[in-house]
């Protein structure tokens, strides 16, 4: 019965029902499985399923709703519910033993607000489907069930068929777990791009699922990935350190050198690099990876300017880039990746892009800035450094300098995206060769660095009974004669920066320690201080918070030590080495500062110094030992 004054509206009727709706529903309209007819008809996986609509009227007030379901002409059942009000759903289940399995029905709904009935609406049909698909069948040829195959972060491709069954409209999958989160939709056979991550035995989860949303049994495919070595061999690779010429030339034995249109070579990150312009960029004659596996891309660059986007590196589709690495907004990004850090211009900054399918993730100065789902384009065309590409035509030319890039045809790991961005390059070296004077040069700037107080020069004893005796560079180095009152002042290496990666190392032979402090290396504003620590009688490599990493042995009197201290952005730890032997090290504080301060040498040192060098990235343990071997100076 109405409920409120019709006084106005006698002869008002109930609208027409509106949002039906069978199973499936939640709190909006949009839940439910909506009326559909013919092959998009809803499937359900009940013989009793619950059915729904809107009911309103213009009145407002108190409705019914009347159900009735048909197979064919026939009415199967009639149902009805009350008291529902306007503007609320009507809902009513089908009983038991009503509906035979797999049958086709139809179903209609009309509000009555108990003098006036709306019209039917609906005839929305529907399936009774209980019974789950068959088990699927999984199989690959990448990564077949037999034997080892592939490597860690190389995608292949599985495909999944639905043995038999023919309701199949999707597949769930999952990597060495059972959750099935992974979905891809289909209604038979489907490749299925999957990138595993480690060796081994690897398990891969697999079910399909009918329209009606039921489950089959789960399919468990093992196979076994490769233990490739780490890092594998890159599709390319290109130092770029050529002088002149329009080639720079693949470091592989893959042949995938880059043609320079525009582009030259100048002073790069290690060595030299290609220098762009806006109007330039270089690219190889054919494409490098398959966008729709797994690829990774590295590269050092370094921006002139902020002033527009630019592409650092791409492939191209047939009128677009099929994936970018670049700049934009003051960020850089890679796919849908983005970067938390922003961009800086004028300074050297290693990215690395990874993708699976469908997921990208990009690397800044070896550190993961940023993750997002991403799907690529198919790009079949040449490889482009320093420029992308917008229909047809060449766009985001880069002003700045790029330098060590690399491409994988896999997902690069965390780790290894830290270890190419720790990528060692020389900033100064002091060879301290001169024997006379008040100066001493840097081998790499030119530049020179002066002498000051006690500091002069000292070197290895002529033999008198050697009239050809060669003095070579370890033979010849600074001399401080009285504690405390000689320095080697030197200007800041260019291109260094003490809040990310970076060496620093120096052959001394202190003679007296007392208790002073000796630096044997430090930058003026004590960014990093490098040296002798009366307090525990051993070598120290201290950070501008006081972070200290203490070598395990004392300091040893009147012997040449080599003293090598390192600082990994990527894992913030510092280190220090003591004739190449495994370093003393600790956590560095949360934001070390880049310093501004000039190098200084010798200050508090009562004995000599020798070979002082600054690097930008990080000497692996070899490298130091590398180091100690080639520059030894025990007498």
């Amino acid at each position: 019965m109405l409920i409120g004054s019709a006084t106005a509206n006698a002869a008002a009727c109930p609208n027409p029902p509106v949002d039906l709706g069978i199973e499936g529903w939640g709190p909006n309209g949009a839940d439910a499985l909506p009326c559909r007819t013919g092959d998009d008809r809803a499937a359900v996986a009940t013989r009793t399923p619950r059915l729904r609509a809107r009911l309103s009227h213009p009145d407002r007030g108190v409705l019914s709703a009347d159900f009735v379901v048909r197979q064919g002409e026939n009415r199967v059942t009639e149902l009805t519910t009350t008291s529902v009000p306007s503007g609320s759903f009507a809902e009513v289940t089908v009983p038991q033993n009503v509906l035979a399995e797999n049958g086709v029905y139809s179903w209609s709904v009309r509000a009555n607000d108990g003098k006036h009935r709306s019209k039917w609406v609906g005839d929305c049909e529907f399936q009774v489907d209980s019974i789950a698909p068959n088990q699927p069948v999984v199989s690959s040829t990448d990564y077949p069930a037999t034997g080892f195959h592939g490597s860690p972060g190389r995608t292949g491709v599985f495909t999944f068929s639905p043995n038999g069954s023919t309701d199949v409209v999707r597949y769930g999958w999952s990597l060495n777990s059972d959750t099935f989160d992974n979905r891809v939709d289909a209604t038979g056979a489907v490749d299925v791009p999957i990138t595993p991550t480690q060796s081994g035995l690897q398990s891969l989860y697999v079910r399909s699922y009918d329209k009606a949303g039921h489950p089959s049994p789960a399919q468990i495919y093992v196979f076994r990935v490769a233990d490739a070595p780490r890092p594998s061999t890159p599709v390319a690779t290109w130092k770029l350190d050529e002088t002149d010429g329009t080639t720079g030339a693949d470091a592989t034995d893959n042949g995938h050198s880059l043609t320079l249109s525009g582009a030259t070579f100048g002073t790069g990150y290690e060595n030299n690099g290609q220098v762009n312009t806006t109007g330039s960029f270089s690219a190889t004659s054919s494409a490098l990876v398959d966008t729709a596996r797994a690829f990774s891309v590295s590269a050092w660059v370094k921006l002139d300017d902020k002033n527009s986007s630019y592409t650092i590196a791409s492939q191209d589709g047939d009128r677009e880039s099929g994936f970018s690495l670049r700049y934009a907004g003051d960020r850089w990004s890679f796919g849908a990746a983005t970067s938390t850090t922003p961009a800086q211009a004028g300074e050297w900054t290693h990215l690395v892009g990874t993708y699976e399918p469908h997921r990208v993730s990009l690397y800044v100065n070896g550190k993961l800035d940023g993750t997002a789902d991403t799907t690529f384009a198919n790009a079949s065309g040449p490889f482009v450094l320093g420029a992308g590409q917008k229909d047809g035509t060449r766009v985001e030319q880069l002003p700045g300098t790029i330098d060590q890039v690399q491409v994988w045809d896999r997902v690069v790991t965390s780790a290894e995206a830290a270890k190419h961005s720790n990528l060692v390059g020389l900033r100064a070296r002091y060879s301290m060769d001169e024997l006379s004077g008040t100066t001493t040069k840097d081998e790499v700037s030119g530049q020179n660095g002066s002498l000051s107080g006690s500091a002069g020069w000292g070197s290895t004893p002529l033999d008198p009974d050697d009239p050809n005796q060669i003095l070579t560079s370890k033979d010849k180095w600074l001399r401080f004669a009285e504690p405390g009152t000689g320095e080697m002042t030197g200007p800041r290496p260019a291109n260094l920066r003490t809040d990310r990666s970076y060496t620093v190392s120096a052959w001394v032979r202190h003679r007296d320690f007392g208790d002073t402090a000796g630096t044997v290396v430090s930058t003026g504003d004590s960014a990093f201080v490098l040296g002798y620590r009366p307090d525990t009688g051993r070598w120290g490599f201290q950070l501008a918070d006081g972070t200290v990493a203490l070598s395990y042995s004392p300091a040893r009197a009147n012997t040449w030590e080599l003293l090598v201290g390192t600082y990994d952005a990527a894992t913030g730890i510092i280190a220090l080495y003591v004739n190449g032997y495994p370093p003393g090290s600790a956590p560095a504080g949360s934001q070390p500062i880049n310093g501004t301060g000039d190098l200084q040498v010798g200050r508090g040192v009562t004995g000599d110094v020798d070979d002082v060098r600054v690097h930008s990235g990080v000497m692996l343990e070899q490298d130091v030992r590398d180091l100690f071997s080639a520059s030894n100076h025990y007498n």
